[in-house]
């Protein structure tokens, strides 16, 4: 196994197009690194160029100690699984993943012994002698790991591999490449568009936007602490709200003003926000801290009156959608609590958990 290093990594297309901007990534040996980011913001284009399906405009790719920028694909010594699975319709299961070590002239004994061993890891052992039409999508998806497995690689990229498989599916494969990581101990690079995705699997998620690397961090840490206003409300299902206003002196406290909603700043916060009076702010909140039982009960919090609009009963949470009349944001309370649609109601915001952020560079202050 070996780690994967991106130094001033750019990738710019005919026309001065730049899809990938000065990326600079250390992916630790066994990592779970995760890529993620909105259509368009460069982390597929990143992968491929560590694969070397792309060509790397500027900067410099490291797989192990060697610098790999002008190394072919299949002598990278890297396995890559595709969205669309990408199997031989005509070969049984076992001559798909046999196949690449068949090119590479391993002998019979070699590849029997990696073939079964994949199998067995994944669960395959059954389905050997079937061809991929007889197999459903996620018994198509645990081949195309298979064929990487065999390879024993140095690194596994995965370029959103269960964007094809329906809702239950996609947990349960995820769950087994998690699996599947910890039992091989390897480094893996995992690209998709999901944060659920992201958060649940990655040791390290590194968010992108529009070709440029916005935070690298664990998943709590992107949760608790976004470096900026993209990153807060991209990881977090639902997102966090948002509330724009100005930071005011109002009858000698230091004050945030929305149109629907003011609260008074705590201590805490006095020291990093003086140099932002009478500038845009964008105050923070996330769902489960708008609401809670802490904040209710103390009479500091601050309070957002608003009218219930819609309700979401997930079960073991609700989400209420509220609107201040200026504002919309969204609350996750107890399924027990009872509220209704129309209600007019002042929720308490946990101060201690929101953030602010600059108006205009949209970075985190607090």
């Amino acid at each position: 196994m070996a780690e994967v290093i991106l130094e001033h990594v750019w990738k710019i297309y005919e026309g001065k197009v730049p899809a990938v901007k000065d990326v600079n990534l250390e992916i630790k040996d066994r990592e779970f690194m995760v890529l993620v980011g909105p259509s368009g913001c460069g982390k597929s284009t990143t992968l491929r160029m560590i694969a070397g399906l792309e060509e790397i405009s500027k900067g410099e790719i490291r797989i192990g100690d060697r610098v790999v920028n002008n190394v072919a694909p299949k002598d990278r010594d890297i396995a890559m699984v595709f969205q669309n699975y990408a199997l031989y319709p005509h070969m049984t299961v076992y001559d798909n993943m046999a196949f690449g070590l068949k090119l590479r002239n391993f002998s019979k004994e070699d590849i029997q012994a990696r073939v079964m061993e994949a199998a067995r890891i994944l669960g395959l052992e059954e389905y050997l002698d079937r061809r991929p039409k007889q197999l459903s999508g996620g018994q198509r998806q645990r081949v195309a790991v298979g064929r990487a497995i065999v390879r024993k690689p140095k690194a596994f990229l995965f370029d959103e591999p269960l964007s094809n498989l329906d809702a239950k599916m996609r947990v349960q494969m995820r769950t087994e490449i998690s699996k599947l990581h910890q039992h091989l101990e390897s480094t893996m690079i995992y690209v998709t568009h999901d944060q659920v995705e992201a958060m649940t699997m990655g040791d390290r998620i590194c968010v992108m936007k529009d070709g440029v690397i916005q935070q690298v961090a664990a998943p709590i840490e992107l949760y608790d602490n976004p470096c900026n206003k993209f990153v807060a409300g991209f990881i977090g299902t639902p997102p966090m709200n948002f509330f724009d206003g100005v930071l005011v002196r109002k009858d000698g406290k230091l004050t945030f003003v929305e149109p629907g909603f003011q609260f008074e700043i705590p201590a805490a916060w006095k020291e990093r926000l003086e140099p932002y009076i009478d500038k845009k702010m964008t105050f923070g909140v996330r769902p489960e801290d708008i609401g809670t039982e802490q904040a209710e009960e103390d009479p500091n919090m601050p309070r957002v009156h608003a009218r219930v609009e819609v309700l979401e009963p997930m079960g073991s949470e609700t989400f209420v959608y509220l609107n201040t009349g200026e504002n919309s944001f969204i609350a996750r309370i107890d399924p027990h609590k009872h509220v209704s649609v129309g209600q007019q109601i002042n929720f308490a915001v946990l101060l201690p958990k929101a953030h602010m952020f600059d108006g205009e560079t949209e970075k985190a202050i607090v």
